[in-house]
């Protein structure tokens, strides 16, 4: 019973170590576009979409957005 407590804990804790090193998977890149797409709309072309999902994907939090007009998202790491 210990041994499977300490594995489990274990894997949990090498889960979110890898999923914060990560990218976002593909429906919570779409979820965070979609966020960003409805709140600054007059910014955001189908180019900017695109690189906000490959961004977010990619780098995920370390996602970083440049303040222009259209979008641009770039990994800050």
């Amino acid at each position: 019973m210990r041994r499977a407590l300490q594995t489990f804990v274990l894997s949990s804790f090498l889960g979110l170590v890898l999923a914060a090193c990560g990218g976002y998977s593909d429906e919570q890149a779409q979820t965070k576009c979609d966020l960003e797409r409805t709140s600054k709309a007059a910014c955001m072309n189908d180019a900017a979409y695109q690189q906000c999902l490959s961004c977010f994907e990619e780098c995920g939090d370390g996602c970083a957005i440049a303040e222009s007009c259209p979008l641009q998202y770039i990994c800050s790491e």
